[in-house]
């Protein structure tokens, strides 16, 4: 499928997250910023994990609000959240630093309690009969952001606007730039209304969700613990301190990490959706390939190829599993199952930078060990649900 054959609204939302990649270099410009300044990792980690309880009073009153509303408005709280978050980090100096760290990593992870609005607006406009070809094109096109953009502003970051103050204004800079990310969400990006079901009739039918949605969940807890123990803080720590490398070689891996995915996406083009659940233990074992040699290797460029590899798989798993979970997912229960999954992923995410935190002061690549054997332990899963409801039974069970 070309782009252009996709409709209008489904092109407008995927360039709305083109527009957003640069932005997400913060991810590591903060936690390169935090230890270039002096601070350890596992001082960061517990910052990080401060933040994730300070964001727990907002989360959950954004969660309130958005029981009916337009996910276009959710995107742009989203953005605004993370804006502030990000001047806030340009602006924090001095003893209040860590403080000021911590308010505004709770408000970007505040804005994170909305992502579930994400794949509910996917689930409306993406076409149904073409689920994995616009999926291939929501992951395409904002790496190729990312393949343009991190290079040169980590090449900046890493060799020329290095010093602390300097950071700190970039930081500002990219606050402001999501005023022009706000903008376009106004403007292009399609309104669409979703209501959530009641609480009594959620109760009601918890044992027919669990049903149904059992081997997803678990899949997607034994996924979210992996990644989790394999945040920015972690890829920046392993940079710095086992390959010596500085912020330009994070963005070169990213870059790489990026570029893998348009190997990854082209790869899932000519899958097709006939083995879902065998594609996605492949690209497990890929992910888990490209994870050792990270780990076993100390040289930058074979940790380029590294990422490369596991990038490729994980796209692979990335397509498949959200592909999966759109088919037993009915347009109805957008709201409610992605809201129920995000929540899950919170809970997970709680603790785990000070985990980070202290694993990465035992050994840089203990994080990725721990990232490696949680996501191995998702194949018995997929082989176990492609057994027990056959592949089309579990793709097509919501239509």
């Amino acid at each position: 499928m070309r782009f252009s054959e996709l409709p209008v609204d489904a092109r407008r939302y995927i360039l709305y997250h083109v527009l957003v990649s640069p932005a997400l270099i913060v991810w590591y410009a903060l936690p390169f910023y935090l230890i270039k300044i002096g601070y350890t990792v596992l001082e960061v980690g517990v910052f990080f994990t401060a933040a994730q309880l300070l964001s727990i009073p907002v989360t959950m009153w954004l969660g309130k609000i958005f029981s009916k509303t337009d996910i276009r408005k959710g995107f742009i709280i989203i953005e605004s959240l993370d804006s502030v978050s990000t001047l806030i980090y340009g602006l924090a100096y001095g003893p209040i630093l860590p403080l000021m760290i911590i308010v505004g990593e709770a408000l970007g992870i505040a804005s994170e309690s909305l992502y579930f609005l994400y794949p509910a607006y996917e689930r409306i406009i993406y076409p149904e009969d073409r689920m994995e070809e616009a999926l291939a094109w929501h992951l395409r096109l904002p790496e190729i952001g990312i393949i343009v953009s991190y290079p040169i502003l980590g090449f900046i970051l890493g060799y020329i606007c290095y010093s602390p103050e300097c950071m700190r204004m970039f930081f500002i800079g990219v606050a402001l730039y999501g005023i022009v990310i706000i903008a376009y969400i106004a403007k292009y990006v399609k309104p669409v209304i979703v209501t959530r079901e009641e609480e009594p009739k959620r109760r009601q039918s918890l044992r027919r969700y669990w049903e149904r949605y059992k081997y997803y969940v678990v899949a997607e807890v034994l996924f979210t613990i992996a990644w989790s123990l394999a945040p920015s803080l972690a890829l920046v720590y392993y940079v710095v301190e086992w390959l010596h490398g500085n912020l330009f070689h994070v963005a070169l891996l990213e870059a790489s990490i990026s570029t893998a995915t348009l190997t990854g996406t082209w790869i899932t083009d000519r899958l097709g959706s006939k083995r879902p659940f065998e594609y996605l233990s492949i690209g497990t074992l890929i992910a888990s390939l490209g994870l050792a040699a990270m780990i076993l290797s100390d040289i930058f460029y074979i940790a380029l190829a590294a990422v490369y590899i596991l990038r490729i798989g994980d796209a692979i798993v990335f397509v498949y599993k959200r592909s999966w979970l759109y088919r037993i997912m009915s347009r109805e229960e957008a709201s409610i199952v992605s809201a129920a999954l995000s929540s899950i992923r919170r809970i997970i995410r709680i603790s785990s930078p000070l985990l980070v935190g202290i694993l990465a002061t035992l050994d840089p690549r203990m994080p990725y060990i721990g990232c490696m054997v949680f996501l191995l332990l998702t194949i018995p899963i997929y082989i176990l649900t492609s057994r027990n409801t056959g592949t089309q039974a579990s793709f097509d069970g919501a239509r």
